[in-house]
């Protein structure tokens, strides 16, 4: 019987234990965040708050205290999602702005962030607050003669939004915030990349109080809306709002990034981008001192894009558009015939498309179908596509070859508008006898050796789901055991 109680005590420790587990993974994890205390009289103080939680994606409540000597700007609310082990796991950040009155040391005493009925408390601080520095001197009319460049943490934006520019000038901005839809080119090649981004903008002067509001089914409405038909598209993976500060002709604006993808047009039919709007929360102060929502709509304009056709060329319907660059490698540079030497070729540009031609086989090489790497990254408003081949080649004569007549890729440059043709450089040095076939390799050096005696019918063991089945099954024997416990006791005592 002792023995018996001892086993029911600890099947109980694993249950208990095992649901305090879930239970901690189920809770959220909230922290605050204090941005930078040294700040330009422009620039906002920012306290932020991070919710990361599993589950469904929850609406936080949360309250901001007024501070001394600052004004809310306003508020922003971005959600990211992720799944980790099958589980939904979210993190929402929620970022208040704080504009300083004027410049000056101030104190702040301690205050309380509540968020879901829990205060997130904060110790007493000081923020230095600084007067903005302008380069240039004034002319008569007290006007800059020279405008201030951006500092390197800011981008200019004026060029950027050429598709969107004569939008924006006829824009409402007495709030100082707008919703922009704008392109990176108006007049791309056939084949070219361009960028469209979906953005919000909110003028550093700007001191109200705006909210965005269920971005999550807002934000794949309009994406649905705008995606053009004849394009190739690659997006930038936007999960959550973007922050960053911006300058627009001469004036400075928090950029709130919404959706960002890169588009190739596959002909030179127009693409007509329409105009789309965004609901967001607005609050408004009350004579009680309490605070009254409302929703305000901001809209973009319209743009079209024209592709241009790609000069002539036999390879004109396949070659690939953009600026590119040719990295290559050889294992060695010396090798017998029979031997197998590894050639590395990598291109990288921000076009799509990247093909080489097929390589055959004659009486100085035997190729190898390469091993195919491709890569897209997001960089400076661009996807930078990065493809890399290895080939496995065997030589079977002797002698010194360059390698350019097998490797070389025709390309439309899109700086110098001509068919441009990067070639390999790298020579081979090739000794010993020759050989008519590399059929059957004297030396079992390559990596496709003996592979058309491999088996592809049998398929890998997945050690994941191994296990997982294996606790599956020790779960369901410990509830076996309880039950088996339990019943004999509950029949004594009967």
């Amino acid at each position: 019987m002792k023995f018996r109680n001892y086993y029911i005590n600890i099947l109980i420790f694993f249950c208990l234990l095992a649901c305090l587990s879930t239970k901690a993974q189920q809770n959220s994890d909230v922290s605050l965040i204090i941005g930078e205390k040294n700040i330009l009289l422009e620039d906002p103080f920012v306290v932020t708050v991070v919710l990361k939680f599993v589950g469904e994606s929850p609406n936080p409540e949360y309250k901001f205290p007024e501070l001394p000597n600052f004004t809310k700007r306003g508020v922003s609310k971005s959600i990211a999602r992720s799944y980790v082990s099958g589980q939904p796991v979210a993190t929402c950040t929620i970022t208040q702005n704080y504009a300083a009155k004027k410049e000056g040391v101030f104190k702040i005493p301690a205050f309380k962030v509540n968020v879901n009925g829990t205060d997130l408390k904060q110790e007493a601080l000081s923020i230095k607050v600084s007067k903005t520095v302008t380069s240039g001197k004034k002319d008569a009319n007290n006007t800059e003669s020279n405008s201030a460049k951006p500092t390197d943490n800011q981008e200019d934006f004026t060029d950027f939004i050429e598709g969107n520019s004569p939008e924006l000038a006829n824009l409402n901005t007495k709030e100082d915030a707008f919703l922009s839809l704008s392109s990176s080119k108006s007049t791309p090649y056939v084949g070219q990349g361009f960028t469209v981004t979906l953005a919000f903008y909110v003028a550093k002067s700007n001191t109200a109080e705006i909210e965005f509001d269920q971005n999550s089914t807002q934000i794949p409405i309009i994406t649905k809306k705008i995606k053009p038909e004849n394009c190739w598209e690659e997006s930038f993976g936007i999960t959550e709002v973007q922050e960053a500060q911006v300058s627009i002709n001469g004036k400075q604006y928090t950029q709130y990034k919404l959706y960002q993808s890169t588009f190739y047009p596959l002909n030179d039919k127009k693409i007509i981008f329409p105009s789309v709007s965004l609901r967001l929360l607005k609050f408004l102060p009350e004579k009680n001192g309490g605070k009254k929502s409302t929703y305000v709509t901001f809209q973009t304009g319209s743009f079209t894009v024209k592709a241009k056709e790609l000069p002539p060329h036999p390879l004109k319907n396949e070659v690939s558009v953009g600026e590119f660059t040719w990295r290559e490698t050889l294992n060695k540079h010396k090798v017998i015939t029979g031997k197998s030497v590894e050639y590395s070729l990598q291109i990288m540009g921000d076009g799509y498309n990247v093909k080489l031609p097929q390589i055959k086989n004659d009486s100085i090489f035997d190729f190898f179908p390469p091993e195919v790497d491709a890569i897209n990254t997001p960089q400076n408003n661009k996807i930078i596509s990065t493809k890399s081949f290895t080939f496995q080649i065997i030589p079977k004569r002797a002698g010194n070859f360059v390698l350019d007549k097998y490797f070389q890729w025709v390309y439309f440059n899109t700086k110098t508008e001509k068919y441009d043709t990067l070639k390999s450089v790298l020579k081979l040095e090739v000794s010993g006898q020759a050989i008519q076939t590399a059929d059957s390799p004297l030396t079992q050096t390559s990596v496709y050796d003996g592979l058309e005696n491999t088996d592809s019918s049998e398929e890998a063991s997945d050690f994941k789901k191994i296990l997982k089945d294996e606790a599956n099954i020790l779960i369901v024997i410990m509830l076996i055991g309880l039950i088996y416990i339990f019943i004999p006791n509950l029949n004594n005592k009967k």
